[in-house]
């Protein structure tokens, strides 16, 4: 169905133009109908002719159902999966953010056709709860509490989930999400442009995906593959070494069920673990990327709000909706954040889409979301994809001046502009202020000052913990040099999502804002002049620490960047950098518990829990941070053993009494939270069955 948002007031003003007055107050009764059907026939000549058209979700298109069911519960769940079907107006002021727009191609009615597979977890009548929490999808992939176990302490609540693809470059696979979004240009102009791929191996390989195990690229121009470059170097700062063009071949395969290509670069005597291989390349036919975010927008605007097309909603079974929030982890979590920088927030009709969004382990970034050539997966690390245009300024919620531009403005200043800005909760570990320039979200871009949180964010940083939750239990090392952090969050993580509801829905306050800051010399520079910061890692012997944490760079895109999100220029260097921080440690180099949300694994540690990891040595370049990965080094049994090994931090004897006197003390460490607000009771026994595994350490 064709809508327009003109006024009658509009048609007033054609009325006038063609020497109409349409003057009602006078009329009498007969004259008075006669205005109201010139009016009216007006309004569709304006509809015709002037009007922007736009259009939401167009058809549910459902694959197949099923039942999620329990023994032990006496409530079911019902899967639906299909594909959602959307078509867009290139000339709605709403849909300006998408970039591209205007290049892509029209159906019949001027609109520009696309659609995204799904899922919707649906509760039955007798325990929905009138909230929709939508997951961003990592990678295509999402599981929702409901298919991890209908005894998971959200799965009771009653909650509808919504899944939806955003991201076109994946390969088809079994359970994958993806957005299908068409090419913007057309074959007899295709646009072109440089692409920028990094390609690096944990073990020696001949042949490499460019862009990553299970995603497609851009095709090559057949000027791009005959000019396609390559260079590489071990780290970052070291100097490019161009590769020859006969050392190296792009195989270009089309996948069929995509519109973007598989791109092997294969290179003679293969690919060397650690290094960093750059491959530059003219490449066509960008996708329209953006359009991943406007299927959140639209389908969870008509799920709330209805419309023309609201009958599609009847085969979903779906109980009324009151508010809806939205989380996603990592990538998706960026994508939250770039979704309320563009202004995706308000809906084609001006309302407020989400009334609550979480970020969980962004780290100061967005992402290549909604820009020509997007690249949705590439991440920024410390050793490798440093000068991707992911980590930009603004990195605040609140408004914040770029000291290299001079320039102002927030994550939410277009919200805030619109009327609907959500709330917000910023949820992450103590990794991403190694490895993601985790501290810019709340401070200066030069990191000298706190930031001033907007009264609707919350920030919760999780201490002892790497980007990934772990298991509760110590790991061997991988790719890493020391033994992976095995903290578990995800049930703090999950905890808050139901506190961000009952903020949103029932006015409940959230538990306050806890994360380090500069004022009280809780955050702190990763490294002095002398090297290591001592408020941030105190030296232990035989273990190798950070030379330098990730830290985002000011760079030049090109001039249509900032404008129009096209890359014209891809750095190779940086000589402007903004200043991010890490949270400071104790003498067993442990977050603070009043500093950080601390699960009690690290409240009441058998060990240090370390945010970073450097990569192992057979992986190559071993003084770089190993990707995301925290660290683990369990404390000596006692002080004679500590003295030995020559480590300063206490033993486990010093610290407890017995086995007995650690499960008290961690306990209370877990009530405490409890008490606070940062975990939910249903949680306890899941964090209580970590320590009491525990017992074979006191033997």
């Amino acid at each position: 169905m064709l809508k327009t948002r003109q006024s009658t007031n509009s048609a007033n003003q054609i009325a006038e133009k063609l020497g109409i007055t349409m003057n009602l107050t006078n009329m009498n009764l007969s004259n008075m109908n006669l205005a109201k059907s010139l009016k009216s026939a007006l309004a569709i000549l304006l509809l015709v002719s002037t009007g922007p058209l736009f259009a939401e979700v167009t058809s549910v298109e459902i694959t197949h159902r099923e039942t999620l069911s329990d023994e032990a519960s006496d409530f079911t769940y019902e899967a639906v999966y299909g594909v959602l079907h959307f078509s867009l107006d290139p000339a709605d002021p709403a849909n300006a953010a998408i970039t591209d727009i205007r290049y892509a191609p029209v159906n019949s009615q001027g609109l520009v056709e696309f659609s995204a597979d799904f899922k919707m977890l649906v509760p039955p009548a007798s325990i929905a709860n009138g909230g929709l929490l939508y997951n961003v999808n990592n990678r295509g992939r999402s599981t929702v509490p409901p298919e991890i176990s209908l005894q998971h302490p959200l799965s009771a609540m009653g909650f509808t989930y919504l899944v939806t693809g955003w991201i076109n470059e994946l390969q088809p696979r079994e359970d994958r999400l993806r957005l299908h979004a068409p090419i913007v240009g057309s074959p007899q102009n295709p646009i072109t442009g440089e692409v920028r791929y990094e390609v690096n191996v944990g073990e020696a390989a001949n042949g490499v995906n460019i862009a990553t195990d299970g995603h497609l690229a851009y095709e090559p121009t057949a000027a791009g593959l005959q000019n396609a470059r390559v260079n590489q170097r071990l780290y970052q700062d070291d100097p490019r070494i161009p590769i020859e063009s006969s050392q190296f071949s792009l195989d270009v395969e089309p996948e069929l069920e995509n519109n973007q290509a598989f791109i092997t670069l294969n290179l003679d005597g293969g690919f060397q673990p650690g290094y960093i291989y750059e491959l530059v390349y003219e490449a066509k036919n960008p996708v329209l990327a953006g359009a991943g975010m406007a299927a959140i927008r639209d389908m969870v605007s008509l799920i709330r709000f209805g419309g023309d097309n609201e009958d599609q909603l009847d085969q979903l079974n779906l109980p009324a909706i009151g508010n809806a929030v939205a989380w996603g982890n990592s990538q998706s979590g960026r994508l939250l954040r770039q979704y309320m920088y563009d202004g995706f927030n308000a809906d084609l009709e001006g309302r407020k889409v989400f009334d609550g969004m979480i970020p969980v382990i962004a780290g100061s970034g967005y992402g290549m979301f909604n820009n020509r050539f997007a690249m949705p997966t590439r991440t920024n690390g410390q050793h490798s994809n440093h000068l991707f245009p992911n980590d930009l300024f603004p990195f605040t919620y609140g408004e914040s001046t770029d000291p290299f531009t001079g320039r102002s403005d927030s994550i939410l200043g277009k919200s805030r502009a619109t009327n609907t800005v959500p709330k917000v909760m910023h949820i992450q570990t103590s990794n991403e202020y190694w490895l993601r320039g985790g501290s810019l979200p709340h401070t200066n871009p030069q990191g000298t000052l706190d930031a001033v949180l907007p009264e609707e964010v919350r920030f919760y940083t999780i201490g002892g913990s790497q980007h990934g939750s772990g298991s509760g239990q110590p790991e061997p090392a991988n790719s890493g040099q020391l033994p992976r952090n095995p903290n578990m969050w995800t049930p703090f993580e999950d905890s808050l999502i139901v506190a961000m509801y009952n903020w949103v829905a029932n006015d409940e306050q959230p538990p306050a804002s806890r994360y380090p800051k500069i004022a009280d010399g809780t955050l702190v520079p990763s490294h002095t002049e002398r090297g290591i910061n001592r408020d941030a890692w105190n030296r232990l012997s035989g273990v190798n620490h950070p030379a330098a944490i990730y830290v985002p760079a000011y760079v030049d895109y090109g001039d249509r960047w900032e404008d129009q999100r096209i890359v014209d220029r891809h750095p190779t260097s940086a000589s402007q950098y903004y200043r991010p921080l890490v949270p400071a440690v104790n003498t067993d180099n442990n977050d603070f518990a009043t500093s950080t949300v601390l699960p009690p694994l690290t409240q009441v540690p058998l060990g240090t829990f370390i945010p970073w990891n450097l990569r192992a040595v057979a992986s190559g370049a071993e003084k770089s941070l190993a990707r995301l990965s925290g660290g683990y080094i369990p404390f000596s049994a006692n002080t004679a053993t500590a003295v030995q090994s020559r480590d300063p931090r206490n033993s486990i004897a010093a610290l407890y009494a017995s086995y007995d006197d650690y499960l008290e003390k961690y306990e209370a460490a877990t009530d405490k939270l409890i008490e606070e607000g940062y975990l939910l009771p249903g949680f306890k026994q899941v964090i209580m069955n970590i320590a009491n595994s525990n017992g074979s350490v006191f033997e």
